[in-house]
């Protein structure tokens, strides 16, 4: 780590006067703002993290209340970038805050004249919370797993926005270099102590982090106090602010369970330490199933049912997923790997056909009903859990691996908008109990030279995966060329893109236009499985990330050959015990499987480190929809 430079405050800044007046009643701000007026005058770039709450409130407070001294005294002010990431899961209150402060930045920025962009981070489709729990690919981030929501929503996400800010603003290699701020204080936690200390972060000096970066920590020995002693003055109109906070102390009177801000985050301070599963959110995301109770949103809903009412929906969900993670009833008991010698696992694994419907269903009619009381109330919905984006991801990854019928996931759409609405049972939690795991069965891996069957109806089904002659046909004017994998085989080169994803338009116009005539036509046990994910794909609506092609075609060829042995969608526990049963008694022998541990960790039945002592099993799950380096460099395995 490179030494700090100290920044030069100015001796006689135009603006000393107006910081001189704020340091009568809050010294700590008029600090901040001479290092900050400094920081303008060396012409860096300034690029604030913020994340609605109310450290990082104040410090796009302090950038922008001297931005406008500046603009007034005729000072040239460098670009300002706020940056903030949308997990698309936030507690509904948290998300109209943080809407509705935004939306005052960019109004104070213009009213004044000064450079300020805003920059909305979300993440990616294929991690976003429907379509990995929805759609099958993951199970929630139940307390004793990794928490991969919170890297995948919070921290890969603010990082590639930041990388994708920094790129744009180093273009001119020439020109200062910008500086990351941020709202981080030493007395949140021992451990945040301990890591601003290791970073070396600074209130008055500009440090660097390990990627080079140069940061400035403005409010660092700021205390609580100090905080909401700044927003009060704010409130009051003593500081000249983009807001009057007052959205913002409601929000943590209300979280908190008191009539005093304060007190209130103190409350929520000490229940956020409490809760040792959880990441460390005082107001987390409406998803979030790593504590046993949302006591945030619960005291919200409690405290005040006329503003927060529209959230018990959401969190009536939450309490079921949360409830039954040990309902081993609505798990899947048949895994997605076929190992080398053709044996499946049978265990409790994901979540099974039945228990993602219901999952849509709940989800749906929870969007449904808030949707219907902001038309009747005259106002814009208070949330959205997903679109026809969403929905369409969703039943292609149910496609792809043969969870239900194709197109099956349109069809509960129509059902629910039809007015076939589905609540989540009330229920208390399951005690938690051993994860069911029995032994392997076996498939075999006959897929590999599919050979026709007789039966003319199954004939339809041979192990084609994702590939269409017909689209390779009229290649000379609208079709697709043929791509040869690393495996040797051919399949039809769809267009590609970064990552996984879904045209919104083309989502859009399917569904609405569209979906009645596939879902009458396909949607049945005869039709190929991942007749929905070829359909999206011919269409241009779906789209693999580059280097995915050959995994999508591995899977839909085990898809298809696991359908033609009557092996997809909701396969009974009972009738997997009675297919080993009679495996063992023909004699074929399969290996047993280890003792489990008292819950699965992630979202496979068995993680990579299992899978060594098993003999080298392929697992074929975890970010097959999403991989971008080069299928060349790393052959896909045959199957998965």
């Amino acid at each position: 780590m490179t030494q700090p430079a100290t920044l030069q405050v100015p001796s006689a800044s135009p603006i000393e006067a107006r910081i001189a007046a704020i340091e009568k009643f809050h010294p700590l701000a008029a600090a901040a703002m001479r290092v900050i007026d400094g920081l303008m005058d060396s012409g860096s770039p300034t690029v604030m993290g913020w994340s609605s709450g109310k450290d990082s409130s104040v410090l796009v407070s302090l950038v922008l209340t001297v931005a406008v001294e500046r603009t007034k005294a005729a000072l040239p002010v460098p670009q300002m970038l706020v940056v903030h990431t949308d997990t698309g899961v936030e507690s509904p209150a948290v998300r109209l805050l943080a809407d509705g402060e935004l939306a005052k930045m960019s109004a104070f920025a213009s009213a004044h004249g000064l450079p300020l962009a805003i920059r909305v981070g979300k993440p990616s489709l294929y991690t976003s919370w429907p379509v990995r729990v929805i759609g099958g690919r993951a199970l929630p981030s139940f307390p004793a797993g990794s928490a991969d929501c919170s890297k995948d929503w919070k921290v890969d996400t603010g990082n590639r926005l930041m990388d994708e800010v920094f790129a744009e603003l180093r273009k001119d290699k020439t020109a200062p270099q910008p500086v990351v701020m941020t709202g981080v204080r030493l007395d949140e936690s021992a451990t945040r102590e301990a890591n601003i200390r290791a970073r070396g972060e600074s209130a008055s000096e500009i440090w660097t982090n390990a990627k080079g970066r140069l940061g400035l920590s403005p409010i660092i020995h700021w205390d609580a106090d100090s905080v909401f002693e700044f927003l009060g003055y704010a409130s009051a109109g003593l500081i000249e602010s983009y807001s009057d906070f007052s959205e913002t102390l409601q929000f943590y009177r209300d979280a908190g369970g008191s009539s005093c801000a304060v007190v209130g985050d103190m409350r929520m301070a000490e229940s956020a330490s409490k809760q040792k599963s959880g990441c460390g959110a005082r107001s987390g995301c409406w998803t979030c199933v790593r504590v046993g109770k949302d006591q945030s949103a619960e005291q919200m809903i409690e405290s005040d049912p006329e503003r927060y009412g529209f959230m018990r929906p959401l969190n009536r969900l939450r309490n079921f997923i949360a409830n039954t993670q040990y309902d081993w009833d609505s798990r899947n008991y048949l895994g997605r790997t076929i190992d080398a010698d053709g044996n499946v696992a049978v265990g409790a694994d994901v979540y099974s056909p039945t228990m993602l419907e219901r999952l849509l269903r709940y989800t749906l009619t929870a969007q449904v009903r808030e949707q219907a009381a902001a038309r009747q109330a005259g106002i814009a919905p208070r949330f959205t859990i997903m679109g026809f984006r969403e929905l369409v991801a969703i039943d292609a990854q149910w496609s792809m691996y043969g969870i239900h019928k194709p197109f099956h996931a349109l069809k509960i759409f129509f059902e629910v908008m039809d007015g076939k609405l589905s609540d989540p049972p009330i229920t208390g939690p399951l005690p938690r109990t051993p994860v069911p795991r029995y032994g392997k069965i076996h498939v075999g891996r006959a897929w590999e030279d599919d050979r026709r069957t007789g039966d003319p109806k199954r004939d339809r089904m041979l192990s084609s995966g994702i590939r269409s002659h017909a689209h390779e046909m009229f290649n000379d004017s609208c079709g697709f060329e043929t791509k040869q994998l690393t495996s040797g085989e051919f399949t039809t080169a769809w267009d590609t893109e970064d990552a996984f994803d879904v045209d919104e338009d083309g989502a859009a116009d399917f569904v609405v236009l569209m979906a009645d005539e596939y879902i009458e036509r396909y949607h049945n046990d005869e039709t190929d499985r991942t007749q929905a994910l070829s359909t999206y794909l011919s269409m241009g609506i779906v789209s693999p990330a580059h280097a995915s092609i050959g995994r999508w075609h591995a899977i839909a060829q085990r898809t298809q050959w696991m359908q033609r042995q009557g092996l997809v969608g909701e396969v009974q526990r009972e009738r997997l015990l009675e297919m080993m049963e009679e495996q063992r008694r023909e004699g074929l022998s399969t290996p047993e499987l280890v003792a489990p541990p008292a819950e699965p960790s992630q979202a496979a039945l068995f993680d990579e480190d299992e899978l060594v002592d098993l003999g080298g099993v392929d697992v074929f799950y975890g970010d097959e929809l999403e991989q971008d380096e080069d299928e060349d460099a790393r052959a896909p395995a045959p199957m998965g």
